[in-house]
């Protein structure tokens, strides 16, 4: 299933992205990766979103944030990976043709200025909207239910029905 999945992506299973360091920019990731992460990091009890009833939807879902477990991994992989970057950019000789320290000092802008963005994102968990929660409201179940709430309803309906079972809107 989840060849599958990776198969109808929009995208191939591999994957490079651009880190960009640009005035008015605060070093926010491309979204495409961060959805890329976000579906390569699921796991444990977000792995539902693999099943096949969602096959045609989880690309959107990645879109915005799965749950906070889901949203650290996805941060921890992104940082660890910008980490190895400065390192490897660390160990390169110094000196060289002016245009090599440019570069170089240019690449090391643009991860440090991911990796701060990405420090804001990790402190800010907690006030993220996770798909659990959005989809309760989308159900109209995010609120607490009363007895006042039901006055009115059809005693004869359960719980969510709208309508008699057998009973048909077209008549």
């Amino acid at each position: 299933l989840e060849f599958e999945t990776y198969d109808q992506a929009p995208m191939d299973p591999t994957q490079s992205f651009d880190l960009v360091s640009a005035p008015g920019r605060d070093g926010e990731p491309d979204p495409a990766m961060i959805q890329f992460a976000r579906l390569c990091q699921l796991g444990g009890t977000d792995a539902f979103l693999l099943e096949s009833i969602f096959r045609k939807e989880v690309w959107g879902f990645m879109a915005l944030p799965v749950s906070e477990k889901n949203e650290f991994s996805v941060i921890k992989q992104i940082s660890d990976s910008c980490e190895k970057a400065i390192e490897d950019l660390n160990q390169c000789p110094q000196g060289g043709p002016e245009v090599c320290q440019k570069l170089r000092a240019s690449e090391t802008k643009a991860i440090t200025r991911t990796l701060e963005f990405l420090r804001r994102e990790k402190e800010a968990l907690d006030l993220k909207e996770y798909y659990q929660e959005r989809r309760l409201k989308d159900l109209g179940l995010d609120s607490e239910w009363s007895q006042e709430d039901d006055i009115g309803a059809d005693p004869d309906l359960g719980f969510g029905q709208t309508r008699a079972p057998g009973g048909a809107d077209y008549d």
